[in-house]
């Protein structure tokens, strides 16, 4: 099969479909990724189909620039002109080069509709994944946008009923892109975002037990887990780590430039005797970085390696780092910053997980907050069952084997019962 991704040009979305692409390889299909040329694809996932850079208005490093800031409501509203200019070009440009290519199946981020456009309008079979949180909507779910925490209640129904049209307004212009080339390609029903998420199947990284208490998900809605490679590989080397308990900061690939908040970090580790390694994704510059009293300050560092060895991590809440940290059975603390991040916080407080605190607090409390992580045992018991589910989830191999039996029938893959799986 020859199978074309569509993807944010963002690495926290391009890392897991890099993953699924490297399983569909290994079972002998061919995988393409339709981007700009300045986009910085994972290596040896993807052959790429490259957007003619003259017509599409936009390029990776002015988006990157934007989402490093999406303030409200003027960061967000050039953000989502940039999200609107990206489907834009993807579906103005994509159909010839997809039939150029020979694509015979699509797999679309959930938050990039151009793949579910130009699917239905090339007549192909196409599959939803969810990198990040999922946009699923159901009443008594907060979007994830929002840092509110999941109430069985009708005030809380009125409470994200007001939410999800508050959001609607501030995304309109790409529904508006969304709704114009449905409308172009002859397709009933897309007005939205939500409107694209493919009734064939629609796959989550997130597993159920983070995720608030779902009612109302199809039975085409697949928890897949990680999406990671095979080999786990990361940048940089190990350090030496001594005998105190080791917390690690990570505020992925987009936040990694807020000194002033690993400064805070610093000092909250240093009142209450731990060792920290921030890992800033190489974006701070040497003069900034020797101003974090950390024990460890690195521009890349091998996050498996390190969460082997890590007792608690603090991050922003991007759901790779988050999913990884779980994964190892570890508790976090959680300071969350922009995009779905403040819901995914919510999601881990609400898990038992971890804590939730502002990007605001300061170094005292977040001594307050680690220390009573590290002393209360239900934390690190909590993050222990979701590394259990996780490790029952299929991850990239079961993904891989989703999206092949979609585009080899043209028809709804329903998920197997957890007894099946079993």
């Amino acid at each position: 099969m020859r199978l074309a991704f569509f993807s944010p040009p963002l690495q926290g979305h391009l890392q897991p479909a890099s993953a699924l692409a490297e399983a569909l390889r290994e079972r002998g299909h061919q995988c393409f990724a339709v981007a700009h040329p300045e986009t910085q694809l994972p290596q040896h996932s993807f052959s790429p189909i490259w957007l003619d850079p003259a017509k599409t208005r936009w390029t990776p490093g002015q988006f990157l620039a934007h989402s490093r800031s999406p303030g409200l409501p003027l960061g967000i509203w050039r953000l989502v002109g940039d999200m609107s200019t990206i489907t834009d070009s993807l579906c103005r440009q994509a159909p010839e080069l997809l039939r150029a290519h020979g694509i015979e199946g699509i797999v679309g981020d959930q938050l990039e509709p151009a793949g579910a456009l130009v699917a239905q309008f090339l007549g192909l079979p196409y599959v939803s994944l969810a990198a990040a949180a999922p946009i699923n909507r159901e009443p008594l779910v907060p979007l994830p946008v929002l840092p509110w925490p999941y109430e069985d209640s009708e005030a809380a129904m009125r409470r994200n009923e007001v939410g999800e049209r508050i959001a609607d307004w501030l995304t309109r212009k790409h529904d508006q892109t969304i709704a114009q080339w449905s409308e172009r390609f002859g397709i009933a029903g897309r007005s939205k975002l939500i409107d694209c998420l493919s009734p064939l199947a629609d796959m989550a990284q997130m597993p159920a037990g983070l995720d608030f208490p779902r009612r109302n998900l199809p039975s085409t809605y697949h928890h897949v887990g990680r999406l990671r490679p095979a080999d786990g590989a990361g940048g940089g080397e190990v350090p030496a780590f001594g005998p105190k308990p080791l917390v690690y900061a990570s505020l992925g690939t987009m936040q990694g430039h807020r000194v002033g908040l690993f400064r805070r970090m610093a000092k909250a580790c240093r009142l209450l005797g731990l060792q920290l390694l921030v890992s800033h994704s190489n974006t701070l510059t040497e003069a900034e970085a020797k101003t974090i009293d950390a024990d460890w300050v690195l521009p890349w560092v091998p996050q498996e390696a390190v969460l082997r060895r890590a007792d608690i991590v603090i991050t922003h809440g991007g759901l790779n780092t988050v999913l990884d940290t779980l994964a190892h059975g570890l508790p976090l603390l959680c300071m969350p910053l922009a995009f779905e991040q403040p819901g995914i916080g919510a999601r881990i407080a609400h898990s038992g997980a971890g804590m939730t605190l502002s990007p605001r607090a300061s170094a005292p409390q977040i001594a307050q907050a680690l220390g009573r992580i590290m002393s209360e045992s239900s934390f690190r018991q909590r993050a222990g069952v979701l590394a259990q589910e996780l490790a029952q989830l299929p991850g990239a191999a079961g993904a891989a084997e989703i999206v092949e039996r979609v585009v080899a029938s043209g028809q709804p893959v329903s998920r197997q019962p957890v007894a099946e799986r079993a």
